[in-house]
């Protein structure tokens, strides 16, 4: 599992509880604790995602995060 700050909290919750109810409808023949885990492990992922997109926009140039001008 990844560190989390207090705001990323929510987020990874919503994964989390999203992913596993998917993957309970996918595979209900599996065990609670493996849906768990794939869950957590699926839901760091979402989030490692979410934070290198979140740096991206961070770094982008200002004319890149409107829309273009004079079209």
């Amino acid at each position: 599992m990844i560190r989390l700050v207090q705001s990323e909290q929510a987020a990874w919750d919503a994964f989390f509880g999203s992913i596993a109810a998917q993957l309970l409808r996918l595979d209900a023949k599996r065990g609670p604790e493996y849906i768990a885990e794939r869950a957590a492990e699926i839901a760091d992922e979402m989030l490692l995602e979410r934070r290198e997109r979140c740096i991206e926009r961070r770094a982008a140039p200002v004319d890149w995060l409107g829309p273009a001008q004079d079209q």
